[in-house]
């Protein structure tokens, strides 16, 4: 069975991956950047993972609690549909990760793709400069649904800047960038014309929601800062939706990710138009659920006697 993607089909040298499964960027292991997970867990098994978003400056990150529940793991075995968190990026800076971190990477077998997120337009750019010659990862994903300090905006709630954020860093690299794209904007297919026009090879969508929980009893928020992201099961049907929608709107994969917990939803976005999924919360509640939700994926694609995964990407259909 042949579970090979391409996510950068218009590239001369294109970007396969062995199988769609990836890691979320900010789910690797407890520290967004493998800690916990075994030594000779097989990484190079899956797609592509996604360290944690690095920043032009290292970051503290966001008062305590982050996390609500405070375990994925024990909300979702309790039957809890509401995860929310508030981290804020915490990382030690694009200088830094350049200088430490991918020299580890290229020296895996796993196919590793960076994230990073900018402050404003120039400094996509200047950032996008510091992996020049740097190797150790295959791609570049943009966390465009970071805030811009120029007006105030969400990178990837405005055309406008959305194009200038990619096109900045297309200046500087060959290397293919996924445009990770915000769920919060009246139409997804308008944003996501704007950055395939700018230069994105694919589209990761999509980032969490803005949501809010009160303890009743303390008459407090769960979280340090009052308003979180919506992650988990509760955000599927929403990431499904708006990837169906940006397939029918653009020619360039999409990567889909929200609340994919088994292979049997990794199918549900392959079939709504997706080339590939992310897992991300399912990993703060198992770091193990990658393999399985690819494990499950290729069950499924067997017992429906698919030779290809291909072959059900963008199968969905309705009379």
């Amino acid at each position: 069975m042949d579970l090979s993607v391409n996510l950068a089909p218009c590239k001369p040298q294109g970007l396969r991956l062995v199988n769609p499964v990836m890691i979320a960027s900010g789910t690797f292991g407890y520290d967004g950047y493998g800690r916990g997970l075994a030594p000779d867990a097989p990484l190079e098994s899956l797609g592509a993972i996604l360290p944690k978003t690095f920043t032009r400056n290292p970051r503290l990150g966001n008062p305590e609690p982050r996390w609500f529940p405070a375990s994925f793991r024990e909300g979702l075995e309790a039957g809890q549909t509401t995860l929310l968190n508030s981290v804020g990026l915490i990382n030690p800076g694009i200088e830094s990760a350049m200088a430490s971190l991918t020299s580890g990477w290229a020296g895996s077998e796993a196919n590793y793709v960076i994230s990073f997120a900018g402050d404003s337009s120039e400094q996509w750019e200047e950032m996008a400069s510091f992996t020049r010659g740097v190797q150790g990862f295959s791609a570049i994903e943009l966390n465009l649904s970071c805030p811009n300090v120029d007006d105030g905006a969400m990178f990837s709630h405005h055309p406008r800047l959305t194009e200038a954020a990619i096109a900045g860093v297309r200046r500087q690299t060959d290397l293919p960038l996924w445009a990770k794209l915000s769920p919060n904007v009246p139409d997804i297919a308008e944003i996501a014309h704007a950055a395939v026009g700018a230069g994105a090879d694919a589209l990761t969508i999509s980032n969490t929601v803005p949501a809010m929980h009160v303890d009743v009893d303390t008459g407090r928020a769960v979280l340090g800062t009052g308003y979180g992201g919506l992650s988990g099961p509760a955000l599927r049907p929403i990431a499904l939706a708006l990837v169906h929608k940006a397939a029918q709107a653009v020619d360039v994969p999409i990567i889909g990710v929200g609340g994919i917990m088994t292979g049997r939803h990794a199918a549900e976005f392959l079939m709504a138009g997706a080339t590939a999924v992310q897992i991300g919360s399912a990993n703060l509640a198992d770091l193990n659920a990658p393999f399985r939700i690819l494990s499950e994926l290729e069950a499924l694609l067997a017992r429906w006697e698919v030779d290809s995964v291909r072959q059900i990407i963008g199968a969905a259909w309705w009379d």
